[in-house]
């Protein structure tokens, strides 16, 4: 069953997918202003539950938007955010293709922290995938977060109930002051490894990473720096395929509304120009 609503504070219809057993996963769609373009796919991050403020500032620039649940909403879903399988964001996908008013050779991703992160392993399993919105980007896939710390957490996503290769938290025996200085050191033995948990070579459409400099979460500037330059030496075409944006002074997910780094001032800044950063590249990727 789809439940239609209407949202009258600014003007959305929001189609709420509620029905796991009918359509096998959960979200709520709304439909664009205008038919004929891409529909984004929203992913949320360790927050849980459906992505609405991220969703609806893309709605609000006139797309179709999917904003899809993963875990922590209701009893079919995980409730924690640990070996989330991919296969759940097939049924997802074949659906919101199947709706009339869009562009049906296509969908772009959108996501934020652990959706940033699952946004773009799916662009590397998937070209279906034309283009891919990082808010505080990682180029590894990590742990779960789970609340039991005391067992050691497995790989946030899973395929075939198998966990993706990950990069294990470094614990030493002084606890680090920041949850950043966690990732820090653990990245360095990625690096010393030479091994890389998403398949970078692989994504083959436009990416826009938008990053802060004093993000307490991880350290998603030097992360996106990672994976641009990654993915720009990889490309052979003649214009770059990564664009990445980081803002000075400002936090994890580039908005004042949320303390997870930065100053007020420069994530009110960063907001706003980041939103004018993704309407631009929506709108270049409808005219591929």
């Amino acid at each position: 069953m789809v439940t239609t609503l209407h949202k009258r504070d600014n003007e959305f219809t929001i189609d709420r997918i509620d029905d796991f057993e009918k359509f096998g996963f959960i979200a709520d769609y709304y439909p664009p202003n205008t038919d004929g373009n891409y529909a984004v796919v929203v992913l949320g991050g360790s927050e849980g539950g459906k992505p609405t403020y991220l969703a609806e500032k893309i709605v609000s620039l006139g797309y179709a938007v999917l904003s899809l649940a993963y875990f922590n909403f209701n009893k079919f879903l995980p409730s924690e955010l640990e070996m989330i399988p991919l296969e759940y964001f097939e049924n997802a996908k074949k659906w919101i293709l199947s709706k009339n008013e869009i562009r049906k050779d296509g969908l772009i991703l959108a996501g934020w922290s652990k959706g940033a992160e699952l946004a773009l392993i799916l662009s590397s399993r998937d070209q279906i995938y034309k283009g891919v919105v990082a808010i505080g980007p990682s180029s590894a896939v990590w742990p779960g977060i789970i609340k039991n710390w005391h067992r050691k957490p497995n790989s946030s996503w899973s395929i075939n109930k198998k966990p993706l290769p990950f990069v294990s938290f470094v614990i030493q025996n002084e606890a680090p002051k920041k949850l950043v200085d966690l990732y820090m050191r653990s990245l360095q033995v990625l690096e010393d490894s030479n091994k890389e948990t998403i398949d970078f070579d692989k994504i083959q459409n436009p990416v826009l990473l938008l990053s802060g400099s004093l993000d307490v979460i991880w350290p998603s500037e030097m992360m996106a720096g990672y994976i641009c330059t990654k993915l720009n030496k990889l490309n052979h075409i003649n214009r770059p395929l990564c664009t990445h944006f980081n803002y000075k002074n400002a936090g994890h997910l580039l908005d004042e509304r949320f303390d997870l780094g930065g100053t007020k001032e420069a994530n009110h800044k960063a907001n706003i120009d980041s939103t004018k950063k993704i309407k631009e590249f929506l709108k270049s990727i409808n005219q591929i």
